[in-house]
């Protein structure tokens, strides 16, 4: 016993998964997956069956999975799959995937799931839950008891047929991109890795810098011309501001008057010759 505990435990994504019932590939051509699970063409007519999340890397699954997640069915309206199951006593999972492959933020797609009319997912929003472009699944466990489909301790009631239900809400269209109904309880379904919020958030910004690539480049172009109009005006400023480079020369004694000194030169000439014609008059009048 403790032997396969342990080996269920270590093999379960194979050994211990339950009888699948139901499988489809909404959106999507019939597919096997790592697990063995076969899926079935989509049938419905109702909605839009898409693929436009092959543009996308979804992460969370292996390479193979990754259609799972990558084909879809949508509608503008309120949608559903009707299941036949057997009548049986028995426990059930109803297994949905989605993954966000058109918005970029939270509450722009979020819708109601119904089983029967019971509703057992409330406001999806799958970006709220892991972003863009990552699986997501949803388990719901439900029992068939005595002809009555038993959902979250309340009975409903049961004539060998499911319907899951996905409601159109006030935002944009329901979806849903896998269904599985498989025989067993929520343990034995495989289940996704961890999520890693960080590592998508840089994929989010790496994908949302190649989406506005175009704009990107415009801005920057406007932002390096502001620049350097902002460069011309400051450089404008820098020179009105800047001293003249002429040498200025201050006086800090008084200068002479040159025509001062030219005066006192006149009067040298004179004064010799009135020296010596005084001695001569002086003579003169002598000899008289």
């Amino acid at each position: 016993m403790l032997f396969l505990v342990f080996f269920c435990g270590l093999f379960s994504q194979i050994s211990c998964l339950g009888e699948i019932i139901y499988a489809l590939n909404a959106g999507g051509d019939s597919f096997t997956d790592i697990n063995g699970i076969r899926y079935r063409r989509d049938y419905l007519t109702d909605g839009v069956a898409s693929d436009y999340g092959r543009s996308l890397d979804i992460k969370r699954v292996s390479g193979q999975d990754k259609i799972l997640y990558q084909t879809e069915r949508y509608s503008s309206e309120t949608f559903s799959y009707s299941i036949s199951i057997p009548s049986t006593d028995a426990e059930y999972v109803l297994w949905l995937k989605f993954s966000e492959v058109w918005f970029n933020a939270p509450n722009l797609k979020v819708f109601d799931v119904a089983l029967n009319d019971a509703i057992v997912v409330k406001d999806l929003d799958i970006f709220a839950n892991v972003g863009r472009g990552v699986a997501h699944d949803e388990i719901i466990p439900f029992q068939v008891r005595k002809n009555k489909l038993i959902v979250e301790g309340k009975s409903y009631p049961f004539t060998g047929e499911i319907k899951v239900e996905f409601i159109k809400g006030d935002l944009d269209n329901p979806k849903v991109n896998a269904i599985i109904v498989m025989k067993g309880t929520p343990d034995q379904v495989p289940k996704l890795p961890p999520y890693e919020p960080e590592q998508q958030e840089e994929d989010d910004d790496e994908l949302e810098s190649e989406l506005d690539e175009s704009f990107d480049n415009e801005e920057e172009s406007e932002q390096i011309n502001a620049r350097r109009q902002m460069r011309q005006v400051q450089e404008e400023q820098e020179t009105i501001k800047k001293p003249s480079k002429k040498k200025v020369y201050e006086f800090d004694e008084e200068v002479e008057d040159p025509y001062a000194k030219d005066e006192s030169s006149y009067l040298i000439p004179i004064l010799v010759t009135l020296g010596a014609f005084i001695p001569i008059l002086f003579c003169l009048c002598k000899l008289k």
